[in-house]
């Protein structure tokens, strides 16, 4: 066990709980992060795969500091933060999904870790940032599906392959709807906390759709 990541991420749990939150940009103190680090965060410009929106360029520092806080360094409030965060930049698009939905609430899926992979992290980021997003509605229009869908494959970690190819190879076939009736004819919304070739989220989309949900959009904190 690398005992120096674990003592840091511990010192710093610890200091938060001394000093109170302090922002991942500035280092002041009252939130993880603050409202002006916030706005100086690059919006994403870059293409996503059809179907698939992000709210920021994972090549701003910021945003990938936060992301691999929250993914590697078991900060998980970091990811409730990102999740206020995206529903906010999404805002528009949300409202969209509103008027497909009909009235009906939009569900929500968290993109689904192995359970190998959950166990070591100790928590799936995506489910966590997904939660946030829900909450983030003061009109409750959305319904958190986590058990919809399980990733039946332990793959190696999209980060680790610099090939598009072989990212779409690794991913294939990886997922597996266990409730496809809770997704005929709804309104969905798949989230994970960054998209690079939007495989993942490209391959969950199909099997929501080939399941018969009526619309299937997928957002991402970063891209």
């Amino acid at each position: 066990m690398d005992i120096v990541p674990m003592f840091k991420s511990l010192l710093n749990w610890t200091l938060d709980i001394i000093f109170g939150e302090v922002c991942l940009g500035c280092r002041k103190s009252g939130s993880i992060l603050c409202p002006n680090c916030i706005s100086s965060i690059r919006p994403a410009e870059r293409e996503t795969s059809s179907g698939i929106l992000a709210a920021y360029d994972y090549r701003d520092p910021l945003i990938k500091r936060a992301i691999w806080s929250l993914k590697y360094h078991k900060h998980r409030h970091i990811g409730e933060k990102l999740g206020q965060m995206l529903y906010d930049a999404l805002l528009e698009e949300v409202s969209d999904m509103r008027v497909l939905a009909k009235g009906e609430p939009i569900c929500v899926i968290p993109v689904p870790l192995s359970r190998t992979r959950k166990k070591m992290r100790g928590y799936n980021q995506a489910q966590v940032i997904a939660i946030a997003f829900c909450d983030a509605s003061k009109e409750k229009i959305f319904e958190i599906k986590k058990d919809i869908i399980v990733k039946k494959v332990d793959t190696l970690p999209q980060a680790r392959i610099t090939n598009r190819v072989a990212r779409l190879r690794n991913i294939n076939d990886a997922f597996q709807i266990i409730k496809p009736d809770e997704v005929k004819g709804k309104t969905i919304i798949v989230i994970d906390d960054v998209t690079t070739t939007g495989g993942t989220i490209t391959e969950i989309i199909k099997l929501l759709k080939s399941s018969g949900a009526k619309k299937v959009i997928g957002f991402a904190v970063a891209h």
